[in-house]
Formats: structure tokens, sequence, C-alpha cells
């Protein structure tokens, strides 16, 4: 008996204006391709730099639904556009999942109280990934608590929050050289 491959494809996602900024190219590929296995969603958006998306983001030339955002950039840090994105009014309630290769715990959980609502870790299976993905766009993610994934920490579950605010304090923001407020 042959197994028949899960499908992730969803004909009403939750959100259909999706950004993704990553200075790697084939990050941007590896996106997208999941992205085709879930949805055919016609907005799609991606930058290379935090601040040239957050300059575009700001003017109001794109209005996201999510954002999928890596913390690793030479002009603008994940971080630092993870805080000046909620200052702004038609930006402070877009979702934001953390797309990225730090796995240290401070990374985790500065990005949650700057108020991001996911992080997935790099590196992750194309399969994973998909199924997180699909997990996310369908709002599956809000709803379940048992969601299983090894590369996604759902920061609207308690008890994810409570393992990775472990030991960690919230005054980590100032080692960012950035203010939030």
């Amino acid at each position: 008996m042959k197994c028949k491959p899960q499908n992730f494809f969803m004909e009403n996602i939750m959100f259909s204006n999706i950004v993704h900024i990553d200075k790697d190219a084939n990050a941007h590929d590896f996106f997208y391709d999941a992205l085709q296995e879930v949805t055919t969603t016609p907005n799609y958006w991606t930058f290379t730099e935090a601040k040239d998306a957050l300059h575009t983001l700001i003017s109001k030339k794109i209005t996201p639904d999510i954002i999928f955002l890596n913390l690793d950039f030479p002009k603008m840090s994940g971080q630092e556009f993870l805080a000046r994105l909620k200052k702004f009014k038609h930006l402070s309630n877009v979702p934001v999942i953390i797309f990225s290769g730090s796995t240290k715990r401070s990374s985790i959980q500065l990005t949650r109280i700057l108020g991001a609502k996911g992080f997935i870790t790099k590196p992750c299976s194309q399969r994973e990934f998909i199924r997180i993905l699909s997990s996310i766009l369908s709002l599956e993610f809000l709803m379940s608590d048992n969601l299983n994934f090894s590369s996604f920490y759902n920061f609207t579950q308690r008890p994810i929050l409570e393992a990775i605010s472990e030991n960690v304090f919230c005054n980590e923001v100032v080692e960012y050289g950035f203010n939030v407020n």
C-alpha cells in the first residue's frame, strides 16, 4: 500500500499580503517554494534589507497582513526593525514571525518582548516549513495548543512562553543598543 503525501494547500488562507524580509536570496526561494505548496496568494513581497522594508511599509506602499523576518542585516537588525515597526499605528498589529538561524534563547526571548508572534529556527526542512507555514497562514497556530514543530516557537501558547522566559531578563533590549519606547 502506497502512502499518499499530505496536502497542505489551502484555498482560504487568512493572510493574503505576505512580506518576507531576508538578506539571503536562497531563503527567498525556499520560502516562495513552500508558499506555492500552501497557497496561490498573489501578494508576496520580498526585501533583502530590513531598513528598506521598513521605509516601504511606513510609506504605506504595501499593507502587509503578515511579515516573516530574519534578524541578521547589515544596516538595521531585525530586532530594531520589529521595535520600530510597532511604533506605527497602521503596522502595530501586523503579526511578525521571525525566521532566523539564531537559536540563542536571549534572541528568541527578545523578539517575543518586541512583539513577534512566533519564531521559526533555521535550518528547517522544506517539509516541516510547509507544515509550519500552513499552520501560520490558516491561524491554526493561534487556536491549537498541541501543534508539534521542532523548528517553531509559538509565542501565543502559554507553556512555550514559560519555557523560554526561564532565566531571561526583560532588560536585554538595552543590550542591542536601541530604545523600544
